[in-house]
Parts: C-alpha cells; sequence; structure tokens
C-alpha cells in the first residue's frame, strides 16, 4: 500500500509531477466513461431542475422519447461536454485529491476528516473556476430548449452573444459552491469509510467490492448535501436572459415553493449519482493500478 499508518496519520511518498499526472489520467478518464453511461439521468436533472412545477422523471423521459428517440432525446444531449468535464474538471478534482490530502495531513497532523474535506473542496473549488465555461456548455446543451447546434460551436456562440465573463463564466460562484460541497463531501465519505471499514475488519483488503460500497455512499451523501446549490447552479446558468444572482434565485425559489423547490431533481440526481460513484471510483482505482500508481 502507498498509505501506512504514522504517529501523525498516514503517511504517503511526495509525488512528482509524472505521477499527479497519471493520477489526473486515470481519474478522468475513469470518469468519463461513468458518466457516458448514465447521461441520460444528468439530462433528465436537469430539466426538471428548470422546470418551475414538479413533474414525474417518468413524464420527462417519455416527453423527450416522444420528440427524438432515446438515443437523440436522452443519451447524446450535452454528451461531448459531458466528456470535456470528466477529462477536465472532475479528473483535476478527483486526480489531485490524494496529493492534495496527503499536503492537508502533513500541515494540520492527525488522521482527521476535516483536512479531508478541506482537501475535496480545494480541488473542487480550483477545478470549478478554471472550467466553468464546459459546465455552462453541458448544461444548456442538455436543456430541453437547446439552440446550439454544436458542442464546440456552442462555446463560441456564447462567447460572442454574452461575452466571456458573463457568458462562459456565468454561475461560476454556484459552480465553484457546488464544486466545494461535492468534493468535499464525496472525496472524504470514500476517502474515511474506506479506511474505516478495513480497520474494523468489515473487509478484509483494498480491493473492489470495498471500492464498490464506499463509492455508493459517498454518491448518496454527496448528492444530498450539494442539491441546493446544484438546483442553482443549473438555473443560473441555463436561463440566458436572466440576470438575477444565486441568492436572489434562492430566495424566489424558497419563497415560491419552500425549500423543497431546491431540491427538485434530486431523485433523478440521486438516481444518477449513487450508480455513477459506484461505477466511477472502482474504475478509476483499476486505472491507477494499471498506470502504476497505487490505490486512492
Amino acid at each position: 500500500k502507498n498509505q501506512t499508518p504514522g504517529r501523525r496519520g498516514w503517511s504517503t511518498p511526495a509525488r512528482g509531477a509524472p505521477d499527479v499526472a497519471r493520477e489526473w489520467a486515470a481519474a478522468g478518464v475513469g470518469c468519463a466513461l461513468a458518466d457516458t453511461v448514465f447521461n441520460p439521468l444528468e439530462v433528465l436533472k436537469v430539466r426538471a431542475q428548470q422546470r418551475p412545477d414538479a413533474v414525474a422523471l417518468r413524464a420527462l423521459a417519455r416527453e423527450a422519447i416522444a420528440r427524438d428517440g432515446f438515443a437523440r432525446g436522452l443519451l447524446a444531449p450535452g454528451l461531448a461536454a459531458t466528456w470535456m468535464r470528466g477529462l477536465s474538471y472532475t479528473g483535476f478534482r478527483i486526480g489531485l485529491y490524494p496529493t492534495t490530502r496527503d499536503e492537508a495531513l502533513r500541515v494540520f497532523g492527525g488522521d482527521g476528516v476535516g483536512a479531508r474535506v478541506l482537501a475535496g473542496a480545494v480541488t473542487g473549488g480550483i477545478g470549478a473556476v478554471v472550467f466553468n465555461p464546459i459546465d455552462v456548455v453541458r448544461v444548456r446543451m442538455q436543456s430541453s430548449e437547446c439552440g446550439y447546434r454544436s458542442t464546440v460551436g456552442a462555446f463560441a456562440e456564447v462567447a460572442r452573444e454574452e461575452g466571456v465573463r458573463r457568458g462562459l463564466w456565468r454561475g461560476a460562484g454556484a459552480c465553484v459552491a457546488r464544486a466545494m460541497t461535492l468534493s468535499g463531501s464525496q472525496l472524504a465519505t470514500y476517502d474515511v469509510s474506506k479506511r474505516w471499514l478495513l480497520k474494523n475488519g468489515t473487509f478484509s483488503e483494498d480491493a473492489p467490492p470495498l471500492h464498490f460500497t464506499c463509492s455508493f455512499a459517498s454518491g448518496v451523501v454527496a448528492q444530498t448535501v450539494t442539491q441546493p446549490v446544484d438546483t442553482l447552479k443549473t438555473l443560473v446558468m441555463s436561463n440566458v436572459g436572466d440576470k438575477r444572482g444565486a441568492m436572489t434565485i434562492a430566495r424566489d425559489v424558497i419563497a415560491n415553493h419552500g425549500v423543497r423547490g431546491l431540491y427538485r431533481g434530486y431523485f433523478a440526481a440521486a438516481a444518477r449519482q449513487g450508480p455513477v460513484m459506484t461505477l466511477q471510483m472502482p474504475i478509476v482505482e483499476a486505472l491507477r493500478r494499471f498506470l502504476g500508481l497505487e490505490y486512492f
């Protein structure tokens, strides 16, 4: 194992640039593959969040399939942007987490959960700021009212019509808040639960069965914590003519629909996030070993 318990917690040998690059590559490819499988659920989640009324996911799915068929109606929308996002943002936030975690544990000492939450929040927040344009285009390509002909063309069109900062970095605050809560809760839950289950003998080795179990748990926890911010991110990024900020939108949603309004699309999101994490992290772990790295 690359991690051994010591007096101040889990210590790890220093990583060089090639190691970090391999970690990013393993996470990026693994996430892109997993996100592809569950892209239809992401499409349904986005469309449910955009609807002011409560609509059953089954009704949204039937509507999309009746209009465009399954492939074009649910599988294809935003798929290219999903690949871009997996290879860039998600690969960054997960791939650089072990390095950031180990540095946080070195600075703060011990084997605390707080340092792990902080590490996930940092990689998620930085990744969200840098790769925000991909999220903007992805959300809009998945919308039922998508008016862009292609993913690459959407970047140029958004920048031309709305400006780089106001368009491509639209909703960056909500996106960063969502990324920090998601990444911090997901990665800390996965990391801590792995170690706890191994320490208590529930699993005898760091292997795929353990990865699947911890992945599912981390996905459900992360989506439950993140859903309100996720809804705000979708609303801010998708409503082109809406000049309101995330806090104003949150206030209006709560005033009209109560706190439950911020959980629109939760079941689609949870149905996606639990399984996608269950599939995502084991793939990432396997790719890490394939690239000569130790487990997460």
